[in-house]
């Protein structure tokens, strides 16, 4: 324990540089010749799931004209630290974020801090990776469960406060850097945490935070709106093949070692390259460690056993395989040879923890009787249990039959009602969609006729707001899906930019990578379609929105209460569960209805968040003001023969718009002939 009491900021630094260079003497990763790589050595710059287009696109910044889609090129955990006061970032156990706080610690008490190259994706791009902050005094702390902020910080740094209150503080140059590790360790408390740490901010100068926790965990939780969220990516092969080479000195593609997708969590490849293993799945890396380790039967299935009672709390020895990743692993393989019973209580205890050991185990018992009589005691019951044990059973590979139904019902509830978390609907969306998503995604909602308000005052291009009146039209229920875009590609021959649009457990995913004119002939495509099926009129076209159709049938009858209040389709109060915004953490398009919370008053779903949506309305050239402004009239913004420099309306917002933007006003803008995986479209019937 070292006091601060009413020492200097000179003292702090000296304290926090001095425990922060003992964290690069840790053991990091032991190599296939016995050497151990410590944390000074052996770490990899690890990237987050923002790219580079993503930064760009949050402005819907102008794209190329008919250009190909290229690779996403990522930011690093390090930069995201450098652009965020106040951050989480997430990643699965066994994701490398311990070791990336505690060698950022490392690097600001000197190591390392100059610009580095750093591959940012799997084709090889290299960027080099800036800091740009000076002065920044490391602090890291692990999150104990049932004490808050201010107790850890005391027991950590006694005084502390009395420090940042000081003079000597307010008239420094140094900066304060907060790292909370293991929020997950806070259960349900995690918010009430995260908001803590934040009141801790607010009340010194110079203070930041980064919080750092398990994904599924985290992504269940409702986050302040001050911290910004990302997810850690797993290792590219490009990462593997660097770290192997200069590690290990080995070639891993020569080696065939360690360069498996599941090799690409950072403890799995730990564990693959000490076991000479491919790295196809977690299992056989396991299997090839813990024999490399144990050297004899026995011994291993000892070694699973108490990792099964680390994990589960009855065994109190934190040395004992220290990364929880392990402890899972291993825990999932001794489970295989328990009953099944003992397997979900586990799961039922402590549902986040145990779910990776219960994914494992699902994989070490596919098509044995044994994974049968698993997946029945995972469905049994109802509510939530039996839904969380749905979408774990899915993972088993079941065939089509009674079982799998049963499964299914438990999804689609999952999807349908918004049930358990975010990450985990998104999971059973993607299941459903591959297996068959039964709800009728090309359905339409009536929107009457009436007089509605269009426009806000809550953002200068979205006003004045005014009375307009609307015809009566019939709108899509949910954005146009993969399936459905994906049907009218095939029988065109239209290009189709989507790098995952003909992905089975994207079908029911919003179609993106879409230009206004791609929208375009999609409609006249369905117009004959559907004629053809009987399900519009002979002389029923098939269309975008306008602007006042497209704000009617999200805002519906809502009126305009000032510029100080921002209308959504649901009301006037942001919901954090209600759109897949910024805030809902996904950075990428999902099932369509997964927030049934912020379904509008005519019953259409994602029409805030998600993608952008294309209207016909024009915009005008400039991307910051709109030639075409309010009020709304008939002055030619609904020409079909603008040129390629007149930019199209958007509206809605999409899954990297905060909730400024992801409402029913805001107004965005795009070249007709731009694409971007963040825009997609909805039809209208009229």
């Amino acid at each position: 324990m070292t006091s601060v009491g009413t020492t200097t900021p000179a003292s702090l630094r000296d304290a926090l540089f001095s425990r922060a260079r003992a964290y690069g003497q840790r053991a990091l990763l032991t190599l296939p010749d016995g050497s151990v790589a410590d944390l000074r050595t052996g770490y990899i710059p690890l990237l987050v799931n923002f790219s580079f287009e993503d930064k760009a696109a949050k402005g819907l910044r102008k794209l190329k004209d008919q250009s190909e889609p290229e690779p996403a090129v990522y930011f690093s955990a390090l930069e995201m630290v450098r652009d965020h006061a106040s951050l989480v970032l997430t990643a699965e156990t066994g994701g490398g974020k311990t070791s990336f706080a505690q060698h950022l610690a490392l690097a600001l008490a000197g190591e390392r801090l100059v610009p580095l190259p750093v591959a940012r994706n799997e084709f090889g791009a290299v960027h080099e990776e800036h800091w740009d902050l000076d002065h920044v005094l490391p602090l890291y702390v692990a999150i104990k469960p049932g004490v808050d902020v201010r107790e850890l910080l005391d027991e950590v740094l006694p005084g502390l406060d009395t420090l940042l209150s000081s003079e000597a503080w307010v008239a420094s140059d140094a900066t304060l850097l907060v790292m909370l590790d293991g929020i997950e360790a806070a259960g349900d408390q995690g918010p009430v945490l995260l908001e803590q740490a934040l009141a801790f901010q607010a009340r010194f100068p110079r203070v930041r935070l980064l919080a750092l926790g398990e994904q599924a965990a985290v992504k269940s939780w409702a986050l302040p709106p001050a911290l910004a969220r990302y997810d850690l990516l797993p290792l590219s092969r490009v990462q593997r093949l660097e770290a192997g080479k200069r590690l290990a000195g080995l070639d891993l593609e020569q080696e065939r070692a360690a360069l498996g997708a599941a090799a690409g969590n950072p403890a799995q490849f730990v564990m693959a390259l000490h076991g000479h293993d491919e790295g196809d799945t977690a299992e056989a890396i396991t299997d090839r460690w813990l024999a490399k380790l144990a050297g004899d039967t026995q011994t291993a299935n000892f070694l699973c056993g108490l990792a099964f009672d680390a994990l589960s709390g009855t065994l109190d020895e934190a040395g004992l395989f220290p990364v929880t990743r392990v402890r899972q692993l291993l825990a999932a393989r001794h489970l295989s040879t328990l009953p099944a019973a003992t397997a979900v209580q586990a799961f039922r205890s402590r549902p986040t923890l145990w779910m990776p050991v219960l994914q494992s185990l699902a994989r070490r018992l596919k098509g044995s009787e044994a994974a049968d009589t698993l997946i029945e005691a995972l469905i049994a019951g109802d509510g939530d249990d039996a839904r969380r044990g749905a979408l774990l059973a899915a993972g088993l590979g079941t065939q089509a039959g009674p079982s799998r139904d049963r499964i299914a019902v438990h999804l689609l509830d999952i999807v349908g009602y918004g049930a358990l978390s975010i990450p985990e609907r998104e999971s059973a969306g993607r299941i459903l969609s591959a297996w068959g998503d039964p709800r009728d995604l090309e359905a339409l909602a009536q929107v009457p006729a009436g007089v509605c308000v269009l426009g806000s005052d809550t953002h200068p291009n979205s006003a004045p707001p005014q009375a307009v009146e609307v015809g009566a039209f019939r709108i899509g229920l949910y954005p146009v899906t993969n399936s459905a875009y994906a049907a009218f590609s095939r029988d065109t021959g239209r290009l189709w930019r989507s790098p995952d649009g003909l992905a089975e457990d994207r079908r029911n995913a919003p179609a993106t990578d879409l230009t206004w004119r791609d929208a375009r002939a999609y409609c006249d495509w369905l117009t004959d379609r559907w004629r053809a099926q009987g399900k519009i009129g002979p002389d029923d076209i098939v269309r975008l929105p306008t602007e006042p159709e497209w704000e009617r049938a999200a805002r519906g009858d809502q009126p305009d209460l000032g510029a100080e209040t921002i209308v959504y389709p649901w009301g006037r109060q942001w919901i954090a569960d209600a759109a897949n915004s910024e805030e809902a953490g996904l950075n990428n398009t999902c099932t369509v209805g997964l927030f049934p919370k912020g379904r509008s008053a005519f019953g259409c779903y994602d029409m805030t968040g998600q993608v952008w949506e294309w209207c016909t309305t024009l915009w005008g050239e400039d991307m910051a003001t709109p030639s075409f402004r309010y009020p709304y009239g008939d002055d030619g913004r609904e020409a079909d023969d603008a040129g390629p420099a007149v930019r199209r309306v958007l509206r809605g917002g999409c899954f990297s718009s905060n909730k400024m933007k992801a409402c029913c006003t805001y107004r965005g803008s795009l070249e007709p002939d731009g694409f971007w995986r963040g825009n997609g479209f909805r039809v209208v019937v009229s």
